[in-house]
């Protein structure tokens, strides 16, 4: 390691409110059924019988299409094909996220159009994610539930993940405003079996995880585990890490069933956001360049979710689960950040101002949620009912302490030395922020599927939240105190001529209120909640008898009272901004020919901050600028992800994929600019029934690029390098 590992202990108590764990109540019965006794015929030895012939019809078992997805549980509050969903929803399989070594969750979604990937390095949520147009980092989700905490999500114990696009509070609250990100866990399947892997990598990347489950009468087990350590292709940087996910159901009767989830993980590695920004473009130094100091590196990250989740049917059409969701996150961290732009002339020409601090933040959530299905015919029509309630409750602990005596340092030559005084090592003495935010959320909703007739069917709804917040400062007077009640409505008409097409119109509302993000200050607490609507035109398609299927959107989504300074009071923030994105995106996953597989993903967005009275001082011009008519910030206007892998023979696999996004801007004045970049990466695997050996090749042609930026930053994305697997299973 070129890196000392440290480790923090946590010591935080658990804080349980017996609100979130009232039980569901239900009488619990079953009824018998037994069959007919068959006739008995009697045999005449003498008497010839002649029988009708029977014609037998085994349908055959379909093997599973590895990269399509017919059904998505993120698109309704129950699982739903995706062509009866009036909205656009992504689903990225395992088998996918395993033909690319997606490790972490920010590199699988790479393959969801109009969604762009801000390594999680320093990021506020671990993963900062842009989602047409609009911040997504706090709208994260796992098996439906809010999992909003700091860290950098991995894809040992995940099944698939979802992202369903546009507005949707009516499902999920605040926030979703250009949609969510639902990680889908595995749990048991009734099956008995085991399946390991062991990678190797350059910059001594090592990872093994194993996935096992077995059942026993009623109860099914599954356990998920994983270990990971790595150096970089950044200088002074590292990453260790360690996860473990058992999961657990018990099938009480025929008609209920109780599942329990865990998930523990362990991360230690370096808070790191690059190279500096030199005139509006990542410095021209190479890529593995460190400005941090060189014994002074922390980013821990202890993580704990348990949900446990009660499933009763009273009958064929009727439906309940009540879900308990505890979350617990925990970060520490030493930042490295660039407190300004560089200078340009004078005796500091050629330098970058840095500053460090020491930060930690807690997080706890306790969510329960009670969802209802009901179908049953209405009028003589097919018809699904889903309502019910979310109840939930959020502490965010925060303290900062920053350093001093921080030094410029020389962009093109920089020197690298050790801590030196004042840096930050605990929380002793004077802090800098020490604050506490709570977060209480009571809502209710009802959605309805009306199926007009076989080819038209029509989806509405509608969900009252009530969101209040109070943050406490411990050292000085900021208190404040913020509440706000939504109604969030959401409708849709789907049209489907034929089994193989589907074509539909949406809308849908959400909205961001001012502690969305759990966080409060003087300028914004008694502000409304800014509103946000989605329109949106697509269809969706099956291709050569189910196989392949193409999807294509169109869709505006706008911001129309955005958060913007008070041109009488710069202090002051009001709701007079405009933002919105125009955009198209299309798709394509399946099977092409026999044995030759593809996802295909393309976005185009066009996000512009339409009205807007704040503004900035311009990095390269030295200007103030207001945001009005800039381009939202980390959106590339092309974006798209071609993968395909093609069965050479029945043990042979060769593939890859090219990653595209055309420029993106890393300032709201549109000077600091990302460059456009196109990385090309390949597979080839060998199959054994009981063994795998894949090697995965990234970056083939060795192109710079930058995958994320801030005004002042850039961090590169991973030059050359490959990664051998081999796994087994039985």
């Amino acid at each position: 390691m070129s890196a000392n590992h440290s480790t923090t202990k946590k010591n935080t108590p658990a804080k349980w409110r017996l609100g979130a764990l009232l039980p569901l109540g239900a009488a619990l019965s079953g009824a018998a059924f037994a069959a007919d006794p068959a006739a008995d015929v009697a045999a005449n030895n003498d008497q010839e019988v002649v029988l009708e012939d029977v014609k037998v019809k085994a349908n055959r078992e379909q093997q599973a299409i590895r990269f399509k997805a017919d059904t998505s549980t993120t698109g309704s509050k129950t699982e739903m094909a995706l062509r009866d969903i009036p909205q656009s929803v992504s689903v990225v399989k395992k088998e996918l996220i395993e033909s690319q070594n997606a490790f972490n969750l920010r590199d699988a979604l790479r393959n969801v159009s109009g969604l762009t990937i801000a390594a999680g390095e320093g990021g506020r949520t671990g993963d900062s994610i842009t989602l047409r147009g609009f911040a997504a980092s706090s709208d994260q989700y796992l098996d439906g539930v809010k999992d909003n905490g700091q860290y950098t999500r991995d894809t040992f114990f995940i099944e698939r993940a979802e992202v369903l696009k546009g507005a949707s509070s009516i499902l999920f609250g605040r926030g979703a405003t250009g949609g969510v990100i639902n990680q889908v866990a595995k749990k048991p399947t009734g099956k008995t079996g085991i399946n390991g892997s062991f990678t190797y990598g350059l910059y001594d990347f090592k990872r093994t995880a194993i996935d096992a489950e077995t059942q026993y009468q009623d109860l099914s087990a599954r356990l998920n585990v994983m270990y990971q350590d790595a150096d970089s292709y950044r200088d002074y940087n590292y990453s260790n890490r360690w996860g473990i996910a058992p999961s657990f159901k018990w099938d009480i009767s025929a008609d209920t069933d109780l599942t329990l989830n865990l998930l523990h993980q362990q991360d230690e590695g370096v808070f790191d956001y690059g190279v500096p920004m030199y005139r509006g473009r990542p410095a021209g130094v190479p890529i593995n360049t460190f400005y941090g100091f060189t014994d002074n590196r922390m980013m821990d990250t202890d993580v704990n979710v348990a949900t446990v989740a009660l499933t009763h049917r009273f009958n064929q059409d009727f439906s309940v689960k009540n879900t308990v969701r505890y979350g617990d996150y925990e970060r520490k961290y030493l930042t490295h950040l660039y407190s300004g732009a560089a200078t340009y002339t004078g005796a500091d020409a050629g330098t970058i101002a840095r500053s460090q601090a020491l930060r930690l933040n807690t997080q706890e959530n306790i969510y329960n949620q009670t969802d209802f299905v009901y179908k049953k015919p209405l009028f003589g029509f097919n018809n699904t009912l889903m309502f019910g309630s979310e109840f939930g409750w959020e502490d965010y602990d925060f303290k900062s302490k920053n350093s001093s005596g921080v030094s410029r340092v020389s962009i093109f030559n920089p020197r690298l030395a050790a801590s030196v005084t004042g840096l930050a090592y605990d929380f002793s003495g004077t802090l800098d922020t020490s604050r506490l935010t709570q977060a209480q959320t009571y809502a209710g909703y009802v959605l309805d599927q009306f199926e007009i007739n076989p080819e038209w069917k029509l989806l509405a709804g509608t969900r009252y939240d009530v969101f209040e917040a109070q943050q406490t400062d411990r050292i000085g007077s900021a208190d404040f105190n913020s509440s706000v009640d939504q109604w969030s409505p959401r409708g849709g008409i789907v049209w489907q001529p034929s089994k193989a097409q589907s074509y539909y119109f949406s809308y849908g509302k959400s909205f961001n209120p001012s502690a969305e993000s759990l966080s409060l200050s003087a300028n914004n607490a008694n502000l409304p909640p800014e509103q946000n609507h989605n329109y949106e035109i697509g269809g969706k398609w099956e291709l050569f008898d189910g196989k392949l299927s193409a999807t294509a959107a169109l869709f505006r989504l706008e911001k129309t009272n955005a958060r913007t300074t008070s041109p009488l009071d710069a202090n002051l923030q009001i709701l007079a901004g405009e933002q919105s994105t125009d955009g198209f995106e299309a798709g394509l996953a399946g099977e092409v020919l026999p044995k030759w597989d593809v996802s295909l993903t393309y976005a185009y967005l066009d996000s512009k901050i339409s009205k807007s009275t704040s503004t900035a001082t311009g990095s390269v011009s030295g200007l103030v600028k207001s945001f009005e008519g800039m381009t939202a910030v980390n959106v590339p206007e092309h974006s798209g992800v071609a993968w395909s892998t093609y069965h050479l023979t029945d043990n042979w696999e060769i593939g890859g994929g090219v990653y595209y996004a055309s420029h993106r801007y890393a300032d709201s004045v549109n000077e600091a600019v990302l460059p456009g970049y196109a990385r090309l990466d390949a597979v080839v695997a060998y199959h054994q029934k009981h063994y795998d050996v894949q090697l995965n090749v990234f970056n083939l042609t060795d192109t710079v690029y930058y995958e994320s930026g801030q005004t002042n930053s850039a961090l590169p994305g991973t030059p050359v390098s490959g990664q051998l697997t081999v796994s087994f299973k039985y």
